[in-house]
């Protein structure tokens, strides 16, 4: 006996185990995923199950109210003439600005998990912030920057 998995109409993967990992989704995006038996004549009605993948999430080392509401900004610096974090205030302010919208998840021994609540993918997960000397934190990823004011 075989499976068949499929993302909406794809097909993703054929499979003989009762159970699959589905890799490479995006963050805070919606599937339907699907499985059907196939017994190498024909294919068995499908059973499907919708999921919403949650978002990306930044640490901060501050204690801040669960369920609430804020927004963090992410920025590129693509001629990396400087670190991150030590440009000086209006030296080349950053490429491909967005305003990210954060929502907290969690706090835990005084760090507040903040997960970003738009299709956003450009940053690794579960990075952990560093507090900037204008009281702000940031947390950084080659040329690429979160920055977050509470």
């Amino acid at each position: 006996m075989q499976y068949r998995v499929r993302n909406g109409t794809a097909l993703i993967a054929t499979t003989s185990s009762k159970s699959y990992t589905v890799t490479g989704l995006s963050p805070n995006t919606a599937y339907t995923l699907s499985v059907t038996a196939y017994n190498g004549l024909r294919e068995s009605e499908s059973k499907s199950i919708s999921v919403l993948t949650r978002g990306i999430r930044i640490r901060v080392p501050t204690t801040l109210t669960v369920g609430s509401t804020a927004n963090a900004t992410y920025l590129e610096y693509p001629l990396g003439i400087v670190p991150i974090g030590t440009e000086p205030s209006g030296f080349f302010g950053g490429g491909n600005r967005k305003t990210l919208p954060v929502k907290v998840v969690s706090v835990s021994n005084g760090i507040s998990t903040l997960e970003i609540t738009s299709e956003f993918s450009n940053f690794p997960d579960n990075q952990l912030m560093q507090k900037l000397d204008d009281g702000s934190f940031g947390v950084f990823n080659g040329v690429k920057a979160i920055y977050f004011k509470n």
